[in-house]
Parts: C-alpha cells; sequence; structure tokens
C-alpha cells in the first residue's frame, strides 16, 4: 500500500511540473510581447546639452555626420569605467583609416565630484578624441532619464561609490538610437560591431 501511495504521489508531482511548464510556456510569448512594445514605442536618446572639459556647451548636434559611441560613468569608478572606456579606445583606434567616422563620448553620473577640471585629468588615460561632459544635478538626470541610465550612490566608509548600468550605446549619423552593447565586450568584438555599422549604414 505503501509502495502504491508513493507511485501516486511521483504521479501528482510530475503532472504538477508539467502544468507549470505549460504555463511558463504560454506566459512568456506574452511578457516578450509587452517588452518588445515598450522598446519599440516608448521615447528613448535625443540631444541634449552639457558641459565639455574646455567648460563650453556641447550639443549631441555638434557631431551630426558621425557615429555617437556614447557611455556613461564617473571618474572615481575603480574597474568598470575604466575597462569599458579602454575597450572603446582600443576598438577605435584599431579601424585605423575609418576611426574618424565615430565621436566617443562620456557623460558622468557624478556630477557633483566630476567638473571640467577633473573630467580633463581623467581624459588623458583614454582615446584624445573623447568627448567628457558634465552638468547641472537636473541637466545629468534629464540625459539619464532620456537614455534610460541606471545610477544610485552607495556609501563606501567616509564617501560613495555610484552603481550604476554600464552598456555602451550607439547613435547613427543622426544621433539616433541604434542599439547598446556590453561594456566588457573585447575590443576585438567591438570593432566587428563598429564596422558592421560602417557596412550597414555606410
Amino acid at each position: 500500500m505503501t509502495k502504491i501511495r508513493w507511485i501516486l504521489y511521483g504521479i501528482c508531482l510530475c503532472a504538477l511540473c508539467i502544468y507549470i511548464v505549460i504555463w511558463q510556456c504560454r506566459e512568456k510569448p506574452l511578457a516578450y510581447v509587452v517588452d518588445k512594445q515598450m522598446i519599440e514605442t516608448a521615447p528613448f536618446g535625443g540631444d541634449f546639452t552639457l558641459t565639455n572639459t574646455a567648460g563650453k556647451p556641447f550639443s549631441l548636434h555638434e557631431v551630426r555626420g558621425n557615429f555617437s559611441v556614447l557611455y556613461f560613468g564617473y571618474t572615481f569608478c575603480p574597474d568598470i569605467c575604466p575597462l569599458g572606456l579602454s575597450n572603446i579606445s582600443n576598438a577605435l583606434a584599431s579601424l585605423e583609416r575609418d576611426r574618424d567616422q565615430f565621436v566617443p563620448v562620456f557623460i558622468t553620473v557624478d556630477p557633483k565630484r566630476d567638473t571640467v577640471e577633473l573630467l580633463k585629468l581623467y581624459a588623458s588615460n583614454f582615446d584624445p578624441a573623447f568627448v567628457m561632459l558634465t552638468g547641472t544635478d537636473k541637466a545629468i538626470e534629464t540625459v539619464k532619464d532620456q537614455y534610460r541610465v541606471y545610477a544610485k550612490k552607495v556609501a563606501h566608509g567616509n564617501a560613495y561609490l555610484v552603481d550604476h548600468s554600464t552598456y555602451v550605446y550607439l547613435l547613427d549619423r543622426e544621433g539616433k538610437f541604434i542599439k547598446h552593447i556590453p561594456h566588457d565586450m573585447t575590443p576585438v568584438e567591438m570593432k566587428r560591431v563598429f564596422v558592421d555599422l560602417l557596412t550597414k549604414k555606410a
């Protein structure tokens, strides 16, 4: 009798698992449709005006005609930002004659500490073409909202770090969002992405 009971228990358990799998398979397409619709219909990206390392206003429309490579971060970032900016710099350098088709842009998510002077010093570590931008808290928040960038201060000893999203944003020659790629993509892989953009959207 005990054996039969265990068999029935096993059958019920299998039936429950099958039901859960079927339910998940039915629900996933709906979630996919909703997410896809949100991405395609919600406003994303756009022009902005911030302050460059010369202390002058910079707007995205100034680099129209070239592809833009946007990265959001901050100078006190211990590892993620240096890696992302280095990968972008090395990928662009490897393009050689097509190098001038891309304009790399760094936007701080920590305007309180990232002054014009500090950004100018920080820029010396990466591709000389990098446009380093800061601005008022309100201006930075506006751009973060435009590009759906997450950034939040996290206490670290007597100071703070900033937990932030790490995607690299690619914009076409008109300043419109194309796609985003991981910051830790190797320079070789990133170069392939850049070359593909040149091929498809020359």
